[in-house]
């Protein structure tokens, strides 16, 4: 459980650092994003098997009480009855917390990463897991402001922030092992389907704050939690008089690692990791997948693009190439810090070597996302439910199976024999129950 008083250390060192930052600005965390709703016309889509919720299911009450006020000493938070949330052990939105790993570890050679089934150096896989939330404004991707996705072991991409049966857009949660990349971001706020992602890797959270909900819910579990507002050495701020409040957080591998150490964070994770096979399967020719009908926003729609001579899907977001911008800055880490780029800028075209889609419930919470009412979805990845796979150009239909949050996801195919990854990074869409991808 992350305690008031490991907050409180975290805002007295952050107010030490702001001695020594480099261009000052204003260090209050990033404010909350407005969202004005986006208008659709109603689509009709396939009808999912009777035994899967599509789309948005019921309200689940989880009406949690806001972080607690942090004074200059260690106090112990008291709470009403009547405003107390529930038990952690019965609120819904929290993930059920044992025994890490949850599983014995498959035996694999120690320069094996088991995110990505390629060789990599052992001292950079006896490292905490960093999971890092990115955002997808489509002015961050007409810039080409994002940075790191490309060389991500892992990227999970999923809806947020519902009004009516409207979700404003996706957010990325890029997951980072065997890489260092120089520069992450525009880092954004986390949501509860981190409780899905994070458990499975003991990994550690960075992220632009949350809502008062969200970060409740966030304190309410052992996570590692770098939230901004209370890490702020860990991150730094780019161009701040010309970028939208979307665009400006940053952090770099190298600062997190470095910052996790100091706090006593930093450990050798036992990962279960993914099956992978150099072995091509026998699927349905596919060359492109694409996520473009509601409920998935029209400003965030998808397309990956299967390019036979690199044996990767290349990613296209609204038609055009999803690029990838890194370099290496400098700061003098602190609050309000300012990112300073020090290197020449080398862009990408984000690729996976899989692209496998999760179909999973959603449902609306009562957790206010913004000063919209946008509510905060419940992706339940735990249980099972279909998914598509997609490597080498081909398709394979099949099923994703884990009993609990900390558990890695197990794939099988229609027979229940197991579903290998190819090699190499993936991206996963999680998308609701039914949804229709579009395949060719």
């Amino acid at each position: 459980m992350i305690s008031p008083t490991r907050h409180l250390l975290a805002a007295l060192i952050g107010a030490a650092f702001l001695l020594t930052a480099c261009e000052a600005v204003d260090a209050t965390p990033t404010p909350r994003p407005t969202w004005t709703p986006r208008v659709v016309t109603a689509v009709t889509i396939a009808t999912p098997p009777p035994t899967e919720t599509p789309w948005l299911a019921p309200v689940l009450g989880s009406t949690p009480t806001p972080s607690p006020t942090l004074t200059a000493t260690p106090v112990s938070v008291a709470r009403s009855v009547a405003a107390a949330p529930q038990p952690a052990a019965h609120n819904p939105l929290l993930p059920v917390l044992g025994k890490f790993p949850p599983l014995p570890v498959p035996a694999r050679p120690a320069n094996i990463n088991p995110l990505t089934g390629l060789a990599a150096d052992p001292a950079l896989l006896q490292r905490r897991p960093i999971v890092a939330r990115v955002g997808n404004e489509q002015i961050v991707r007409n810039n080409a402001w994002h940075a790191g996705l490309s060389v991500a072991d892992l990227v999970f991409e999923e809806l947020i922030d519902i009004i009516g049966s409207n979700y404003a857009t996706t957010r990325y949660s890029a997951v980072f092992l065997s890489t260092d990349p120089p520069l992450i971001g525009p880092i954004r706020s986390g949501r509860i389907i981190n409780f899905q992602i994070v458990p499975m890797l003991d990994g550690a959270l960075a992220h632009a704050g949350a809502s008062d909900g969200t970060r409740w819910l966030f304190s309410q579990t052992p996570m590692i939690n770098l939230d901004e507002y209370f890490n702020q050495p860990a991150y730094c701020y780019m161009d701040i008089k010309t970028r939208p409040y979307y665009g400006r957080l940053y952090t770099a591998a190298p600062r997190l690692r470095e910052w996790l150490r100091q706090k006593g964070w930093e450990a050798s994770v036992p990962l279960y990791g993914f099956a992978f096979s150099d072995r091509a399967p026998a699927g349905t020719p596919v060359t492109s997948i694409a996520l473009n009908k509601a409920p998935w926003p029209s400003a965030a729609a998808v397309q990956w693009k299967y390019d036979a001579a690199s044996g990767k899907y290349l990613r296209f977001t609204v038609g055009s190439a999803h690029m990838d911008t890194l370099y290496t800055i400098t700061a003098k880490w602190g609050n309000g810090a300012a990112c300073v780029p020090t290197g020449t800028p080398a862009q990408t075209q984000i690729r996976a070597a899989n692209v496998v889609i999760l179909s999973a419930k959603h449902e609306k919470t009562d957790i206010i996302e913004d000063s919209n009412n946008a509510v905060s979805a419940h992706i339940i990845l735990t249980g099972q439910g279909a998914a598509q796979f997609f490597r080498d150009g081909v398709m394979v239909q099949g099923t994703w199976q884990r009993a609990s949050e900390q558990e890695f996801f197990r794939f099988v195919d229609k027979s229940g024999n197991p579903i290998t990854l190819k090699p190499g990074n993936t991206w996963f869409e999680i998308v609701p129950t039914g949804y229709p991808v579009e395949v060719k």
